[in-house]
């Protein structure tokens, strides 16, 4: 090796170990899938309207960048009356009250997602601004801005049909699509989009058990008294029907007995047997025809 050469090899080495230096102490993180990452500089505010997807990511040492990511996938939120079930122990239904004034508590399990554009990033950029603080755990934006907004969707869903209706599975569904539509309308300006409402189970309270009981025994009785009626309208029709038969058969009787019939019919009810040629008979006037 000639004496020029050692230099150059030192240096080619001395910026392969500051190269590698660099890499170790960089910030040096995983996006997960799902998922999409905003680069926060906190030392200047800039927000990197460089997106990143899932997939390794590199950040620069000391430069005071953090790396936020944020779910795109869908999310379940579930409020429901079994402590076993959502991020809230013992019962987590929403209460509610119908058009009736009746209380019901409704479980509810709301699907939504956070929408990202490839095209439009400053969407995913404005949705950060807006909920910053909250974004640093995004279970924490659930609970602050979300589930409050749920749960008011089903009051409202509830709050304008009566308890009948309300209980029936058409009713469900009905509010089900009422509270899905409230809830685009409001969070679309965000991003945030809402799947799927689903109304699983809906727990009366006592005196709407009562009145729905009540109200299931009128229509019972009700309908047993419609269906006597159209039975009765039946017989009566069927007597109806049979007198005018009866009529009708009388009329063609009448109709087919003729002069010379009547005179033939009375003869034979004499039956004159043996009679010789020229006797005279004595018919008694009572039997005598015309």
């Amino acid at each position: 090796m000639t004496p020029s050469a050692i230099p150059r090899a030192a240096i080619s080495v001395a910026v392969i170990f500051i190269l590698a230096m660099m890499v170790f102490t960089s910030s040096v993180s995983v996006v997960k899938t799902g998922n999409v990452a905003l680069l926060i500089n906190h030392y200047t505010g800039h927000i990197d309207s460089n997106v990143r997807h899932a997939g390794l990511v590199i950040v620069p040492p000391f430069s005071g960048t953090e790396i936020l990511e944020i779910p795109t996938y869908e999310r379940t939120y579930t409020m429901v009356k079994d402590s076993e079930e959502g991020s809230h122990t013992g019962d987590d239904s929403i209460l509610v009250n119908t058009q009736s004034s009746n209380s019901l508590n409704v479980d509810t399990s709301i699907t939504y997602h956070i929408a990202f554009d490839r095209s439009h990033p400053e969407r995913l950029v404005a949705l950060y601004k807006k909920y910053r603080n909250q974004f640093v755990d995004f279970a924490t934006f659930e609970e602050t801005q979300l589930r409050p907004s749920f749960r008011q969707s089903v009051v409202d869903a509830f709050g304008i049909a009566p308890t009948a209706e309300d209980m029936t599975g058409a009713g469900k569904r009905a509010a089900a699509a009422y509270a899905l539509n409230e809830l685009n309308q409001k969070f679309a300006p965000d991003s945030i989009v809402v799947d799927e409402v689903r109304i699983r189970t809906i727990y009366p309270d006592q005196a709407t058990i009562e009145a729905l009981r009540s109200r299931l025994q009128a229509q019972q009785n009700l309908k047993l008294a419609q269906l006597n009626q159209q039975l009765q309208a039946l017989v009566n029709q069927k007597s109806i029907l049979a007198a005018q038969a009866e009529s009708q058969a009388a009329h063609v009787r009448a109709a087919s007995l003729t002069p010379r019939l009547v005179k033939f019919r009375h003869l034979k009810n004499i039956e004159i047997i043996g009679v010789p040629r020229g006797a005279i008979i004595s018919v008694p006037p009572d039997q005598a025809g015309d």
